[in-house]
């Protein structure tokens, strides 16, 4: 009974984590790209030409930082689960 309510424990504080881990990666990177759309949108065509460019450093930036968030919960949870580094 005591194994069981831990392991529920556990898994309540793993879940809770992925929610906290998603949440401020979707912040991040919803402010990476707000000046990427915002130029798009522009009447300009200098910030249009630009934004052409930030777009590619943008796309770069957010395959990065999903691939080292994603990375880290990997090795936390497979810390957790098998108590090997």
């Amino acid at each position: 009974m005591l194994f069981e309510y831990v392991i529920a424990s556990i898994n309540t504080m793993l879940g809770r984590i992925d929610d906290i881990a998603i949440s401020v990666s979707a912040v991040l990177i919803t402010l990476l790209w707000i000046p990427v759309a915002l130029s798009f949108f522009s009447t300009d065509e200098n910030k249009k030409y630009m934004a052409r460019d930030r777009l590619k450093n943008a796309t770069i930036g957010t395959v990065i930082y999903i691939l080292a968030v994603s990375g880290v919960l990997y090795a936390v949870f497979n810390y957790v689960v098998t108590g090997k580094a």
